[in-house]
């Protein structure tokens, strides 16, 4: 049995940020979208849920999805459609604690800032933490060698999260 296709044109909120959305995900029989986070900023696409729907978005010009975005509730409250973002590899840069002297303390963070805005990376901020997307492993090794002297304050790690930039802080073009 075919079915048609759907067509969502705007977000109507986040699962995340919205309780009574998050309420209604419980009850409802959801359904997922599975994106890139560079598909998250297209604003026309046509994928298949989890369930097998074909669904074809199509947002006003400038919007960007979101982990957690309904991009579907039916008036009869029988169907949901949520954005969930695809998990991706990402650098993790920690200052140590207590590691830094008087004199560190503007230049660390600074050097580290412009090492990664040179290679026009987004990034997310959280606690002493900065996370931005690599696609290798061995992309580590070569920020710990653009760190330089700096190494010896930091810990930098790989890991795979749901990748999302902080406001303003997103990938630009000069």
């Amino acid at each position: 049995m075919t079915t048609a296709m759907i067509t969502a044109t705007s977000i109507l909120g986040n699962i995340y940020r919205d309780n009574s959305l998050k309420e209604k995900y419980r009850q409802i029989p959801g359904e997922t979208v599975r994106i890139s986070r560079l598909e998250s900023q297209r604003v026309r696409m046509r994928k298949t849920s989890d369930k097998g729907t074909d669904i074809a978005i199509t947002l006003p010009p400038g919007s960007r999805l979101r982990h957690g975005d309904v991009v579907l509730l039916t008036d009869d409250k029988k169907m949901m459609v949520v954005v969930e973002l695809e998990p991706e590899n990402v650098a993790v840069v920690q200052v140590k604690e207590n590691t830094l002297h008087k004199d560190d303390l503007i230049e660390v963070p600074v050097r580290i800032g412009h090492t990664i805005g040179n290679l026009h990376r987004p990034i997310k901020l959280e606690d002493n933490k900065i996370y931005f997307p690599i696609q290798t492993d061995s992309e580590l090794d070569m920020f710990r060698k653009l760190f330089g002297h700096m190494n010896e304050h930091l810990e930098i790690k790989s890991a795979k999260m749901v990748f999302e930039p902080e406001e303003g802080m997103d990938v630009h073009e000069h």
